[in-house]
Order: structure tokens, then sequence, then C-alpha cells
């Protein structure tokens, strides 16, 4: 799969080829090895992916979200159901996410707005795959962590 700047394509579109059908159900939801090998790989993809047009401080302050949400979490078991008020707080990710997308100029199609539009996809459909599992909740964590490392890793910056 190539990653070449290609201007015409939308979020939606970078996602799904990004994330072909099924991956990020097995990122949140799976523990087997297998599941754990596609977070990485995945990540990479996503984090190489976003890192020409896509800037760190857009990803983090999503992240710090998260890592604000994680506090509540830190104690659970794993067999302990999400609270609701984490549940509420991650399913409020998906307006913030939708911010973000809004505050870039351009059309759908132009390149830091698609990138950012599957990003907020990709997301949004791992939120989605959380429901009330403490695991889920830790995997999606993972996940996005890795994002944010592999962005870092290739190239990704602040301007």
């Amino acid at each position: 799969m190539s990653f070449q700047n290609r201007q015409g394509k939308t979020g939606d579109q970078i996602a799904t080829e990004l994330t072909p059908a099924g991956t990020i159900t097995l990122i949140i939801t799976g523990t087997t090895p297998e599941a754990i090998e596609k977070l990485t790989t995945i990540a990479e993809a996503i984090g190489k992916r976003l890192a020409r047009d896509v800037t760190a401080s857009q990803i983090r302050n999503i992240f710090g979200t998260v890592r604000t949400i994680e506090q509540d979490v830190k104690s659970l078991a794993d067999d302990e159901p999400l609270p609701t008020s984490v549940q509420r707080s991650l399913l409020m990710l998906r307006p913030k996410l939708a911010y973000q997308y809004g505050r870039i100029q351009g059309r759908d199609d132009d390149n830091r707005k698609a990138a950012m539009g599957a990003l907020v996809a990709i997301l949004s459909d791992a939120i989605g795959m959380v429901g009330t599992s403490v695991v889920h909740f830790r995997n999606f964590i993972d996940f996005f962590e890795a994002i944010l490392a592999y962005h870092r890793r290739h190239g990704g910056s602040n301007s």
C-alpha cells in the first residue's frame, strides 16, 4: 500500500485504505498476539500517513483528553465495567474530533483536511468499539498512543 500524497481523497477514503474492514474491531477488542501485531502495524501506517499533514499538537490536544479520562480507569480491574461517566467522556471525544476537523480550512479532499478526517474516522470507529469494557478502553489508549508515537517517528511536527 502506498502512502503518497493523494489530492482528491476524502478522510473517509483514506481511513478505509488504512484500516481494512474488521481491523479496528480486532485492535480494540482483541487480546491475541495477532491483535497486538495489527495494532502496531496499522498504527504505524496511520502515523506515517498523518505525519505530513497533521501536526503533533492537533493529535496531542485530543490525546490529552484521553489521558485525563484514563485517570478514572487506572484503579479498575479488567473485568469491571467502565463507569458511566467514563463512557460519557469517551463518547464526547467524537465532537472534539469533529471540532478539530472543522477548524481546518479547505475542501474535504484537501490534504490536511483529508488527513484529519481520516484520523477522526479511525478514532471514532475505535471509540465505538470500546463499549463498557475496561480492556477495550486500554486497547484504545494503546492504539492511540502508538499512532502518536509513529506520527512523531515519521517526522510529524508541530508546524
